[in-house]
């Protein structure tokens, strides 16, 4: 066999597996695959590098595409924050959120908010912010426009938007409002004796200085990111 034989062996192999990873991201991935995986890389090593798969043709006929490495879960996180805004489940008057963690570690604490209120300060802040910056919120919104104010239990937030809770819960302990509970004293604390700390007591911060909320007792409520020190070494 010559060399231009091998070549259009090698060509005509390509187109193939070319077409078959057409069709596979064509039909069997869905918006969130496509947009945070790597589709593109993917695609051109197998295409390129093809015989490597014959020992291994399982990798051609059914491909897999691995995560973008800065975007690990987001695909399904995407994918179940979507599902969640289409299908909301019931809200009540009041709104229990329980992180298991902030942004220094894990949480033991407990917060319930009143709806209402909840609602006219995320209006009110979202109307001062474009568009492009509402993220998920406006999801929330619709969910608290739905409630039942009838309802006096507290429902819990929806496990998908934990992170945007915790956003949440901070403008509103900025706003000494809503009920707190500290899990490690097992009570609730009034909203004038719990303490707010700045700075990285106890914590690894590499860098990082946080605004940390405290019961009486010195236990950790809730934490966020107040400020980021850049230090020089020269």
């Amino acid at each position: 066999m010559t060399a231009w034989t091998f070549l259009y062996i090698y060509l005509a192999g390509a187109l193939l597996v070319a077409l078959r990873m057409g069709w596979h991201i064509r039909y069997r991935l869905d918006k969130y695959d496509r947009r945070y995986c790597e589709v593109r890389s993917t695609f051109r090593f197998n295409v390129i590098l093809w015989p490597l798969f014959l020992l291994r043709p399982d990798g051609l006929l059914h491909p897999t595409f691995a995560p973008n490495i800065w975007n690990e879960g987001r695909a399904e996180a995407e994918r179940e924050l979507d599902r969640l805004e289409a299908n909301l489940p019931p809200c009540t008057a009041f709104i229990r959120y329980a992180p298991e963690h902030d942004e220094s570690g894990k949480c033991d604490c407990q917060f319930v908010f009143d709806a209402s209120e909840l609602l006219a300060i995320m209006e009110k802040r979202l109307s001062e912010l474009p568009a492009t910056e509402h993220g998920r919120y406006p999801g929330i919104l619709d969910w608290l426009r739905r409630r039942d104010s009838t309802r006096l239990d507290p429902v819990d937030a929806p496990a998908p938007w934990n992170g945007w809770f915790l956003n949440v819960a901070v403008g509103m302990m900025n706003r000494a409002l809503g009920q707190v509970t500290c899990g490690k004293c097992r009570e609730v604390i009034p909203q004038d004796r719990i303490s707010l700390d700045t700075g990285p007591t106890n914590m690894v911060t590499s860098g990082w200085a946080y605004n940390v909320w405290r019961c009486p007792q010195g236990h950790k409520l809730l934490t966020k990111d107040a400020m980021h020190f850049f230090i020089r070494s020269d």
